[in-house]
């Protein structure tokens, strides 16, 4: 995930043998995690590493150049391979080569051409072993270290898994106060969501594909976005996808009627209605209700709608937009303007697909989708919980008086509106952004939650959480993670090059061709 908040350190795991897959596009790839303090002491061992063995690889190859490269008593060819051997690195070889080249090689004198050529051939082969190796050495000091840092990633502690058990909650009669519990719950999640929105608005307009306008008093807004395996941290399914599409527009005809006291609407055209009153308590901030229409076919698609309860409220400037329109206040009144009366509704509907390996079902039937491997904790019991209906009405619900943009204009004790710097399409803008940063964020949350008081779904018959379920990732800025491929490589290849080093100096020492030459 792009976006995200750091998380406390008891949430997840560091370690460098607690060995995970790190989900990214391309797939799974070996990793582990570690404190920053302890990278930084590893990627001090490993620059280490990485220049003894450029110098063994220097070694060897000078090693194998003296036992292998035949000069055949040509003097200006043995002069090339000298200054190879006498050259502490291949930075300081190129450089010589380069000087004897242009500078005590043209003032030999040639016996024929043929030797000319031998010794100029001896000098290109010597001058590009060097600068082979010298750009290899700059290329993986370069791209070596990158991969061996990879992100800010770790797995979750299992047991700080923890997600409340919602429908059994939802079946007690208590006045609805475990619902409001859950509610709490909730809200903290969709909270860091739309604060994540307000600090990286960029990143998530590219994530998010969004149509709107505002014509004659009236707004429509379209949106579609993919959260996929790798935002929702799995790394079991890294190319699953979460496809959402929906739609929303100002409608008129929900309003039944409106009096002095307030605004009655007819939800859904049904029988149910919702009074919004006109003068609200300036004492409160301005809000909006969601509304989810239980008559749609839950198979494919939602219809949702907002009201929201504007009407009647003071701006100190004025607006023409549809949530916001202001009248002249009243002479004796000391804010010029009050939001009109019979604010439209918006009405929405919203549709869910899951995707994975060219197969796509319904938003309810993932636990059909072929070829998953997601856990059964999430499958059955958790995405059910979450995915099903819209995501900006949960996120909305649980934001509560911060669900509205306008709201940051409105300021405590009074509320007064700024109508002029409120707008209709911002305030869905804004909620669809952290729909799809809450979306991605589903796993990560559970274990942010209070568990105080509340069962956990998540745990197993023993009271602990599987193993199996904590098979996702946390992003902190206080982890880092660490390829295990590259962890592995670098003291492999020294040791490879150290031995062959050891092995081919041994040989050429102890031969008669390195007794010849003074070895």
């Amino acid at each position: 995930m792009d976006i995200y908040s750091s998380i406390a350190n008891n949430t997840y795991v560091t370690g460098i043998t607690k060995v995970f897959l790190m989900p990214t596009k391309s797939g799974g790839i070996p990793a582990v995690a570690v404190t920053r303090n302890t990278a930084d002491y590893i990627t001090s061992a490993y620059t280490i590493m990485m220049i003894l063995m450029f110098m063994i690889g220097w070694n060897l190859i000078l090693l194998s150049i003296t036992a292998f490269w035949r000069t055949n008593d040509d003097k200006e060819t043995q002069t090339a391979l000298d200054v190879l051997r006498t050259s502490s690195d291949s930075i300081r070889a190129s450089l010589l080569i380069i000087e004897y080249s242009c500078v005590i090689f043209p003032r030999r004198a040639m016996k024929t051409v043929g030797c000319w050529l031998r010794s100029l051939l001896a000098i290109f082969i010597a001058l590009f072993i060097a600068l082979a190796f010298t750009v290899t050495n700059i290329i993986m000091g370069i791209l070596v270290p990158g991969q061996l840092l990879m992100g800010n990633v770790a797995p979750p502690a299992k047991n700080a898994i923890f997600y409340p058990d919602i429908a059994r909650y939802a079946r007690y009669d208590d006045n609805s106060a475990r619902i409001a519990k859950i509610s709490l719950f909730q809200a903290p999640s969709a909270l860091r969501a739309l604060g994540a929105i307000e600090l990286s608005e960029v990143t998530a307009r590219e994530r998010v594909h969004i149509d709107s306008g505002i014509a004659g008093g009236s707004a429509r807004l379209s949106y579609d976005y993919n959260v996929t395996g790798v935002d929702m941290g799995l790394q079991s399914d890294h190319k699953l996808r979460l496809r959402v599409k929906g739609s929303c527009h100002t409608d008129d005809t929900w309003l039944l009627n409106s009096t002095d006291q307030g605004d009655t609407y007819r939800l859904f055209g049904g029988n149910d209605t919702l009074e919004v009153k006109y003068q609200p308590d300036v004492d409160l901030p301005p809000m909006v209700d969601f509304w989810v229409d239980t008559n749609t076919d839950r198979e494919s698609n939602f219809s949702y709608a907002m009201i929201v309860n504007t009407g009647g409220r003071y701006s100190y400037t004025s607006s023409e937009d549809p949530w916001y329109a202001t009248d002249k206040a009243g002479d004796n009144e000391l804010v010029p303007y009050r939001v009109r009366r019979k604010r439209p509704v918006l009405s929405c509907w919203e549709a869910k697909t899951w995707h994975l390996n060219g197969k796509d079902v319904e938003g309810s039937k993932l636990d059909t989708l072929p070829g998953l491997k997601l856990d059964k904790l999430w499958v059955n019991k958790v995405f059910p919980l979450e995915f099903t209906a819209p995501r900006v009405v949960r996120v909305g619900r649980a934001a509560g008086p911060s669900a509205l943009k306008s709201a940051f204009y409105a300021q405590a004790p009074v509320y007064i509106l700024d109508a002029g710097a409120s707008n209709i399409v911002k305030d869905l803008e804004r909620l669809v952004f952290a729909s799809w940063v809450s979306s991605g964020n589903v796993l990560r949350d559970t274990t942010t939650y209070d568990t105080e008081g509340m069962e956990n779904l998540a745990a197993g018959p023993g009271g602990s959480v599987e193993a199996a379920s904590a098979k996702f990732v946390l992003q902190s800025i206080d982890v880092v993670t660490l390829s295990v491929r590259i962890l592995i490589s670098i003291p492999t290849i020294l040791f490879f090059l150290f031995v062959a080093a050891t092995a081919l100096s041994s040989v050429y020492r102890h031969s008669a061709w390195g007794k010849e030459r003074g070895g």
